[in-house]
């Protein structure tokens, strides 16, 4: 399912099994697709286009440091937004093209999944099942309680019930009396969510709409045959590991280490008494969990402190690197076994910019976590970079968005449908937004109303 949200100026559309935004204006596949990542690390950008043959291109990928986001929670607007604005000024001069709009992710770490069920009554007189029954099943569903501090962003529909006949993905045009849907509701704190918006918005780039990561990034790391059998999807980062488990076609799980490769860069500065931006530097270029038998070692001359040059045994960081990378294998291992999945998952797919970039840490995961390891990369050319991961499947996501929806406007049939379900929608939401005009009511409002 597509779980992205879209502001006040865009008109919802519920299609099937997804959540789509419709814009005033067609889009077409001349305009390219902007995603953002916002890392606790780097900021990512790609931009894509939709071709004639109705795939995505990745028209350019560019990234830049942050220091103003920790753990997937903006601690410092200004460095985080002057972050993107470096970010997509780079994109923009490889597109030769200004950027004011683009949809961003929004991390798994931050946000809880909460299982219920909805159920409403087939309106219509021939017991047709109808785009509206599917709108009014889902807003079911997102009846729960909900703390103060939180709001509701999205809801994943697993599988449908009609009169008792589960199991079902597509309930559209099918008969029945009594509709059920078994929901992800996706909820995660408001302030959070705001204050990366107001980072965005603050580098004078609008938010067209917010993909959940896990989804943006099965997208394009993920195979189907995956996703059915189980297995584990690991984001390690800079500052946090964030672990998404899917089964059954499903995501079951999210659950979040707070450690990343930043502690990784921090024992190689204390251990070879290097500042911290020469431990990267070596963490990144050199990085290795293969030891070097050749009986000459190579040393690696690096810059010390006061513009002192220090040689480094590449074997000593290999141990270095190995001694904490064993570690934080072990917590995967031990946050993977704790979940039901753990004997259903076929594999452990890594991404992010921390380890996943660590040359052999596919084997060396597999000796810790006894499961088969390999490395999500995005067969997009000047994009096959795992630490691109999300900001290529946003743009992923987006692209399929449009092209289902595209599709269901061909339908003459099903257009009466939904024109009829966006006007009454559209009337809702222009009463709301008469009632409050302020950022962050706008913000609450597209959260709860657009899902």
């Amino acid at each position: 399912m597509r779980t992205w949200i879209t502001s006040s100026k865009i008109q919802k559309v519920e299609s099937r099994n997804y959540v789509y935004a419709k814009e005033g204006k067609n889009t077409l596949m001349n305009e390219y697709i902007i995603g953002i990542d916002i890392g606790s690390s780097n900021i990512c950008a790609a931009a894509g286009k939709v071709d004639k043959h109705a795939g995505v291109q990745i028209m350019g990928i560019t990234s830049s440091n942050c220091t103003g986001v920790k753990r997937g929670i903006v601690v410092d607007i200004d460095n985080t937004s002057e972050s993107i604005k470096k970010c997509i000024s780079s994109l923009e001069r490889m597109l030769d093209t200004k950027i004011s709009e683009a949809y961003i992710s929004l991390p798994g770490g931050i946000s809880e999944i909460i299982w219920n069920k909805g159920v409403v009554a087939v309106s219509s007189e021939d017991r047709e099942i109808k785009q509206n029954d599917v709108k009014r099943v889902l807003k079911a569903s997102k009846i729960i309680t909900v703390p103060n501090d939180k709001e509701i962003i999205g809801v994943i529909p697993e599988q449908y019930i009609i009169d008792g006949y589960d199991k079902i993905k597509d309930p559209i045009g099918m008969s029945g009396l009594r509709l059920e849907v078994d929901s992800q509701i996706i909820m995660a704190q408001s302030a959070i969510v705001n204050n990366i918006f107001k980072s965005v918005n603050k580098a004078g780039i609008k938010v067209l709409g917010v993909v959940f990561q896990p989804i943006a990034i099965s997208e394009v790391v993920l195979k189907e045959d995956e996703i059915q059998r189980g297995v584990a999807l690991v984001d390690a980062g800079a500052e946090s590991i964030n672990i998404y488990i899917y089964e059954g076609g499903n995501l079951r799980s999210i659950s979040t280490i707070g450690l990343g490769g930043n502690i990784i860069t921090n024992d190689i500065g204390v251990c070879l008494k290097l500042s911290a931006s020469e431990a990267e530097k070596l963490k990144i270029k050199y990085g290795s969990l293969e030891i070097n038998h050749d009986e000459e070692n190579f040393k690696i001359e690096v810059d010390a402190d006061y513009n002192n040059k220090v040689k480094v045994d590449y074997n000593i960081l290999v141990q270095i690197i190995q001694a904490r990378v064993e570690e934080l294998f072990s917590i995967i291992d031990k946050e993977i076994r704790n979940s039901e999945y753990y004997d259903k998952l076929s594999g452990v797919v890594m991404v992010g910019g921390g380890m996943a970039a660590i040359n052999g840490i596919e084997k060396f995961g597999e000796n810790v976590l006894k499961k088969l390891v390999r490395i999500g990369i995005p067969k997009y050319i000047g994009a096959a970079s795992p630490m691109y991961a999300t900001a290529v499947g946003v743009v992923k996501d987006v692209s399929n968005s449009i092209k289902v929806k595209n599709t269901a406007f061909t339908d003459p049939i099903k257009n009466k449908d939904i024109c009829d379900y966006e006007e009454a929608d559209q009337k809702e939401k222009t009463s709301k937004k008469n009632k409050d005009s302020s950022f962050v009511s706008r913000i609450k409002q597209f959260f709860t109303d657009f899902f």
